[in-house]
């Protein structure tokens, strides 16, 4: 701007009063241009940075070496998950077998006491009825003495098969061991009790084709009501027990 005192004195005194505005906005302006140059200088940086690192990645590796390290990740990843399933289908075996019997295929006692103890809760809280049939082969030893263990098995698996057959999906049908069965009937009408009883009876008379072998095989049945006879799963197999052996001794004495 120069010295302004050699300027005319209402020049100076129009630059000297308005000297204070310039002096603002200039040092505003200032502050301005420097951060500006700051976000430059952070900017390069960055910039910098990112340029050092592709290229070292350059330098330390290919895009095929990358390709390659994904596919083995993905692989890892792959098998990773095939084995989940693979033990996801071993657990449910080990359940499985854990809860079936092994030569029917039918639920064991464990599953027995569940299902028994979920249908009384059912048979509570709708005050309906549900049925225990205590089911035994009669003259089974026989049958495996004469025939062979192996026809004795087939007669096993063909008497489960019938049971599941004649039983709605909502009823359980068990093999307990050996030549013994039992199946729950729920939520059956009480006029019904008797007639599952004969419909199991006729189904078990019935004969089997056993490996060429026409086999005749009949079944003592015992049955028990819930909550006429009992309200625990326990006492309701076991009084379903003490009728099929009062049910065989009968037809023992004829």
């Amino acid at each position: 701007m120069g010295d302004i005192s050699r300027l005319p004195g209402s020049e100076r005194s129009r630059v000297m009063n308005r000297a204070p505005s310039y002096t603002g906005r200039a040092r505003l302006r200032l502050r301005e241009l420097r951060h500006q140059i700051e976000l430059a200088e952070t900017t390069l940086d960055l910039l910098q940075a990112e340029i050092n690192e592709s290229e070292a990645w350059r330098d330390l590796t290919s895009v095929r070496g990358v390709l390659q390290e994904n596919q083995r990740l993905l692989a890892q990843i792959g098998e990773a998950a095939r084995d989940a399933d693979a033990v996801q289908l071993v657990l449910a075996a080990a359940i499985k077998a854990s809860e079936s019997d092994p030569l029917t295929g039918l639920p064991n006692r464990s599953v027995l006491w569940r299902h028994l103890t979920r249908d009384i809760a059912i048979a509570k809280r709708h005050r309906s009825h549900l049925a225990v049939y205590f089911l035994d082969l009669d003259g089974f030893k026989t049958i495996n003495d004469q025939l062979g263990h192996a026809i004795g098995d087939l007669l096993l698996q063909g008497v489960a098969v019938r049971l599941r057959d004649a039983v709605r999906e909502v009823d359980t049908v068990c093999r307990l061991g050996g030549d013994e069965f039992v199946v729950v009937a729920s939520e059956i009408k009480p006029e019904n009790v008797t007639r599952m009883a004969n419909k199991l009876s006729r189904l078990m008379a019935g004969s089997h084709e056993l490996a060429g072998r026409n086999v005749v095989a009949m079944a003592s049945i015992g049955c028990s009501v819930f909550p006429e006879d009992g309200d625990t799963p326990e006492l309701l197999v076991c009084k379903a027990d003490q009728a099929m052996y009062r049910a065989k001794h009968a037809k023992l004495a004829r």
